[in-house]
């Protein structure tokens, strides 16, 4: 294997089915017109499905002509559903877990991120055990924010604690479902909430002493981490000089830089390479973020750009993946 794509979605047809039997329940509709299908949510969002959601024959052709070898999938975050009551998330959750292992399971090229119902810890923790115990799911995709509730809370922390000690990846993938005055022109729910989303679910998994409890834990960080490389020097200035940020943190946030990795999103050759540069080409992994159309659909080409060594190339495009996914 060659390349390991790192951000790719999934949208199982069970998942569709669910939601088309409980439009109420899941407060979500499906709509389907000849071979076209969206998803409607009380939020407002209308989301295309696309055919590579779902059907892996599809998604083979198209990774092939991506250059990629191998995706770990991840659901797309609109079916995280943390608005719901956690026994009904915790049902699309196992819809979710169990088809995406069992697409593992027929395809050594695809490798199985878990969903949960992450509004309800407990719930979390009982389904995270689950897909890992069971289903073998050695990396799990949460939002930064969870319906307000930020991830340096404790409530979060017996999960932290399961996947440092089994070493799963936790994937941080922004969810950006309740419209606000600021994101509702030039699709900036998307261009700035997202990566705005992300910077936000770091900074409190750092300042909040999260990596500081748990050393192992290994946190992805999706479309390049966001803003939050790009203003790392200012979270290092305001630790030197202000009292807030070391409530929790004891060491200066370069400690917690060990537990972070980023993916290749940035859709622009030099802030990759300021990534690469600044963060370690042992911590950026490819991503396409397929199928949306705000993916990198050549992250390997994207790779080529740059000015690095084959080693740091070949970690970029499949090693440190491979490492984070216990892929021996």
């Amino acid at each position: 294997m060659r390349s390991l794509d790192l951000h790719h979605h999934f949208i199982p047809p069970e998942l569709l089915n669910y939601i088309e039997k409980n439009p109420v329940k899941t407060q979500a509709q499906v709509w389907r017109e000849g071979q076209q299908i969206r998803l409607s949510f009380r939020q407002g969002w209308n989301v295309p499905v696309a055919p590579g959601h779902f059907d892996n024959e599809v998604r083979q052709r198209d990774m092939a002509a991506m250059g990629i070898d191998g995706a770990a999938l991840s659901v797309a975050p609109v079916c995280f559903f943390y608005w719901l009551d956690g026994k009904i998330a915790l049902e699309t959750s196992r819809i979710c877990n169990d088809w995406v292992a069992e697409q593992a399971c027929k395809r050594q090229n695809l490798y199985p991120m878990a969903t949960l119902p992450m509004q309800d810890p407990v719930l979390a923790l009982a389904e995270l055990e689950r897909a890992h115990g069971q289903l073998g799911i050695k990396a799990l995709e949460i939002a930064p924010v969870i319906q307000g509730v930020h991830l340096d809370d404790h409530r979060f922390w017996p999960l932290y604690d399961y996947c440092a000690t089994n070493a799963i990846l936790l994937f941080l993938h922004p969810q950006v479902m309740e419209r606000r005055a600021e994101y509702e022109r030039y699709y900036n729910g998307n261009l700035i909430g997202n990566p705005l989303e992300t910077c936000i679910g770091l900074n409190h998994l750092l300042f909040g002493g999260v990596f500081q409890e748990f050393p192992e834990l290994r946190v992805l960080a999706a479309h390049g981490g966001g803003y939050f490389p790009y203003q790392f020097g200012r979270l290092k200035h305001g630790y030197a000089v202000r009292p807030e940020p070391r409530v929790h943190l004891k060491k200066g946030p370069e400690d917690s830089l060990k537990n972070i990795y980023f993916d290749t999103i940035v859709h622009w050759a030099p802030a990759l390479q300021f990534l690469t540069d600044c963060f370690g080409s042992d911590h950026v992994v490819i991503g396409s973020d397929y199928p949306f159309d705000m993916g990198d659909f050549r992250p390997v080409e994207t790779v080529n750009q740059l000015r690095l060594t084959v080693k740091s190339r070949e970690a970029i495009c499949v090693k440190n993946a491979k490492a984070l996914l216990q892929d021996k």
